[in-house]
């Protein structure tokens, strides 16, 4: 680059509008190689050249790997919590927005490399404070707004019970992960599926019994 050195990249902070197509190609090598070799086998010298430039030019926006993929995960929720909330915007049925929470799920779970994508960052968020707390941040707003979906679907339920089933709603849809993004070769052979699941869940949406 010409002129002055890129500001150091860091989650939370604003990129450098000349930086920000670089910044972006960078986070997006580094999830493909996420997904494609695991964490482990991560690297910025393979991340640099899958996005096409130098490890040193890397490195003045992401010293180590580490900070790539916090960056990258905060990437995700960020596009994953807008593109769920104009999912849901556009459809003003209370009725019908556990439905779309409900498809927006199982669509992520179809596809194996947004499921490997989660299986890396649940591992890592084992090891690093700063990636489980942004995991933590998204499911707690995940959560929040379920509550509200289910509350808005059936007021009778009360908060109290709209929280602890919001919280196993989701639990049970991240759990379904061991069974399913996995390619359709390697999923356990369970018919029906989504249809047992869909009763069950419109049932712990409704029923206040």
């Amino acid at each position: 680059m010409t002129g002055s050195k890129p500001k150091h990249h860091r989650p939370g902070t604003a990129v450098l509008p000349q930086g920000r197509a670089r910044a972006e190609a960078i986070l997006d090598a580094a999830t493909s190689l996420l997904i494609e070799e695991g964490y482990a086998r991560l690297s910025t010298r393979k991340i640099a050249a899958r996005a096409g430039i130098r490890p040193g030019h890397l490195q003045y926006y992401y010293p180590t790997k580490l900070d790539v993929v916090r960056a990258l995960l905060e990437r995700y929720l960020a596009r994953a919590s807008l593109a769920s909330e104009r999912e849901v915007a556009a459809d003003t049925d209370a009725r019908d927005r556990v439905d779309l929470f409900l498809d927006a799920a199982l669509r992520d779970q179809r596809r194996s490399d947004r499921a490997r994508f989660f299986w890396e960052l649940w591992a890592l968020a084992a090891r690093d404070t700063e990636i489980a707390d942004a995991m933590q941040g998204f499911y707690r707003s995940y959560w929040r707004r379920l509550v509200g979906d289910l509350l808005a679907t059936a007021p009778a339920l009360g908060r109290p019970r709209a929280e602890r089933r919001a919280a196993l709603l989701i639990a049970l849809l991240e759990g379904l992960t061991l069974f399913r993004g996995r390619g359709a070769s390697r999923e356990l052979p369970l018919p029906f599926l989504e249809r047992e699941l869909r009763e069950l869940v419109r049932g712990l949406a409704t029923e206040t019994a």
